[in-house]
């Protein structure tokens, strides 16, 4: 990760690694395979529960709390600062492939994701080949998952927000949202071109 990119005020805010980098609210503490539970909840039915806020352990960067991630796509929050989002100002996405339709991550603000996309060494090594999408809305639905009949793999699909169907087939983990009308950018022309200034 780059400490060269200029910071934006809502990131500056943010917990930060002993290097200095930020860390994105939807960052889990320790592994979540070992606090990881499915409970039944009365709103949801089987859903993901991770308790990883309730410790110190050292936060996971790459990964995603469930729990922090569902939170912020039902209330609007940006997936790195947090803050609400405002869709007049544009819904930020980036994708790998020209292919990938939905997404698990939260949107960002325009400047949240202009200074991701320089600053996160995933990202930033793949300016050059990924997309950025820009939209004013999206569509959520319900990741839900089960076991395979092996139990060694799991199954996922996409419901409707409190689908009766989606509760019979498995454990809600994740929400998704289906960016509609987007436009869509070249990585690097965008950050050139349309992208707001960090500073």
């Amino acid at each position: 990760m780059s400490t060269d990119v200029p910071m934006p005020a809502p990131i500056r805010r943010l917990p930060t690694t002993r290097a200095g980098y930020p860390i994105p609210v939807l960052t889990p503490r320790g592994d979540m395979s070992a606090t990881f539970t499915i409970k039944e909840l009365p709103d949801t039915g089987l859903t993901a529960v991770c308790p990883c806020r309730d410790h110190d352990r050292p936060h996971k960067l790459g990964a995603i709390c469930p729990d922090l991630q569902r939170r912020a796509m039902r209330r609007h929050r940006c997936g790195v600062c947090g803050t609400r989002l405002d869709p007049r100002s544009g819904l930020a996405f980036i994708r790998d492939d020209p292919y990938t339709l939905d997404f698990i991550e939260p949107p960002l603000h325009p400047r949240c994701m202009a200074y991701s996309a320089q600053a996160c060494p995933v990202l930033a090594r793949s300016i050059d080949t990924a997309q950025v999408l820009i939209c004013r809305r999206v569509r959520l639905y319900e990741r839900r998952e089960t076991a395979r009949w092996d139990g060694r793999r799991t199954v996922h699909r996409h419901f409707p927000l409190g689908d009766a169907h989606g509760r019979r087939f498995g454990a809600l983990v994740y929400l998704v949202a289906v960016p509609v009308s987007p436009q869509v950018y070249p990585c690097a022309e965008w950050l050139d071109q349309h992208a707001p200034p960090l500073s």
